[in-house]
């Protein structure tokens, strides 16, 4: 198989988790990429194309594509909503038609659970529920209107092309960064009918995973796209100590309304909505194979984290290797960390658990187990890189995340000597019982006492009589900005 894709919204926050899959894949011989600029990735196997998708020449750029990716979409509000409904509908049309026109085998769109409506379902639903969606919300009705054109489309010419439609539930991940995602996370959250309000929360890798498969196989219709389970508003405020209020709903669309007009608020009362549909996946799991890593309440944990904020207790503490990993993306990839042989582990604490990143040695063991701390304002996966080269030395290493640090739970960058010695101790007893022996604490130092402060920070962990240098990012969502009651540790 040798496909050329073409990927319209090539400069979207979808595009930016999409295109590097499909450009990795052997099987992908070429993309193209359409959007109005060009797009963030670049690529030998991509060619970037500028142009609006609402132009006639469209079907110019599809033809001798094998698979059409439409991404494009008005998703952050505009003034303009006559703009808005005629990029969303003609332009969704006028893909549709184009690919059809240029011979292009299969068409895969973005779609959203807000296809649906905002009315609250029992949960989950499947694809027999019709996708209503709203004229009164821009988003869900356009969403909803281009589903409709798609079956209309179908209706009219059948076996001629083959078009689905993946109605994605809510995404998030270090790519995605959005005024929903700021209110989700903000220290006071308002919802109407806060009881019932629920979110599915879709990683990206699972969202990029689906498209990527979706482009693959010849499906037609609609799917849902989402992660197992789903995570309730207040839970979701009380994973991260968000005060939640339950508002009105008409009084809440009046008043965003106007902050809207007056330019106070990104969006208006069209986006005022009690949570969204819930929805099963069954049928695009059945049809492709698609399993998604992340479960909707570890998805809500990384989001939180990857905002800046802690977990506050230990149920919702991140423990499996995947979700610990996804949570860590940004500071795995700005130190190049040797993650292949780590795994993790939640050890409690009184009042949550702390976080600790296990290194087991290669083949040449020396039979000793280190436990090393991470410094107060830095997290574990800073040390990863020096933790693995111990291991390939012989020693059992584990790092230990603070309380209130990396993945560990409690108020960020809050410390005692108590809690401090307490989240040492439990380190070594997980040492001892999981490796033997008896653990050795090695405490890692800082270049100079005002590290926290400086724009790039290096660590000094003297370790097996090296000095290792480690820059530390200061856009890291895991590190403390603040820190406070750290004197004498």
């Amino acid at each position: 198989m040798s496909l050329r894709v073409a990927v319209t919204g090539a400069t979207s926050d979808f595009a930016a988790v999409i295109l590097p899959v499909l450009l990795a894949d052997p099987e992908v011989e070429s993309v193209v990429g359409i959007a109005r600029r060009a797009p963030r990735i670049v690529d030998d196997k991509l060619e970037s194309v500028a142009m609006d998708i609402r132009e006639e020449r469209l079907v110019e750029v599809f033809r001798g594509c094998d698979v059409v990716v439409h991404l494009a979409f008005v998703v952050e509000e505009i003034r303009d909503k006559a703009q808005t409904h005629d990029i969303n509908l003609r332009g969704s049309r006028n893909v549709i038609d184009s690919a059809h026109r240029a011979g292009v085998r299969r068409v895969v769109v973005a779609s959203s659970v807000n296809a649906y409506g905002p009315e609250l379902r029992p949960k989950p639903v499947d694809e027999s529920v019709y996708p209503a969606g709203d004229p009164d919300r821009y988003y869900f009705h356009d969403k909803a209107e281009v589903e409709h054109y798609v079956e209309w489309w179908l209706r009219r010419h059948p076996g001629e092309m083959a078009v689905s439609l993946l109605r994605c539930t809510y995404v998030v991940g270090p790519s995605f960064s959005n005024d929903g995602i700021d209110q989700l996370t903000a220290p006071v959250g308002a919802f109407p009918r806060a009881d019932e309000a629920a979110y599915q929360f879709l990683h990206e890798r699972d969202l990029a995973d689906a498209f990527h498969r979706a482009v693959k196989r010849d499906l037609v219709g609609p799917f849902n796209v989402g992660p197992d389970g789903w995570v309730m508003v207040r839970e979701l405020a009380a994973m991260q100590g968000q005060r939640l209020l339950d508002v009105p709903e008409g009084p809440a669309i009046v008043v965003a309304n106007i902050a809207f007009r007056l330019g106070l608020s990104p969006f208006s009362g069209q986006w005022v909505t009690a949570g969204e549909t819930v929805v099963s996946s069954r049928r695009f799991a059945e049809a492709t194979g698609w399993r998604p890593t992340l479960s909707a309440r570890e998805a809500a944990a990384v989001m939180i984290l990857l905002r800046g904020k802690s977990l506050l207790r230990d149920v919702d503490a991140l423990r499996r290797r995947v979700a610990c990993e996804a949570a860590l993306e940004p500071a795995t990839t700005f130190t190049a960390a040797e993650t292949g042989r780590v795994e993790h582990a939640q050890v409690d604490v009184r009042g949550g658990s702390v976080h600790l990143e296990i290194h087991a040695a290669g083949a040449e063991r020396s039979g000793r187990t280190l436990v090393v701390p991470a410094p107060p304002g830095l997290h574990a996966r800073y040390l990863t890189n020096t933790a693995a080269a111990l291991a390939r030395d012989g020693f059992d290493v584990v790092l230990l995340d603070l309380p209130g640090h990396g993945l560990s739970t409690g108020p960020r960058g809050r410390l005692s000597a108590a809690s401090v010695a307490e989240a040492v101790e439990s380190a070594v007893s997980y040492a001892r019982n999981w490796f033997g022996g008896h653990p050795v604490v090695l405490h890692s130092s800082t270049t100079d006492s005002g590290c926290r402060k400086s724009r790039i920070a290096r660590l000094r962990a003297c370790l097996t009589g090296r000095v290792i240098r480690t820059p530390v990012n200061p856009a890291d969502p895991l590190l403390p900005r603040v820190l406070r009651g750290v004197a004498g540790l």
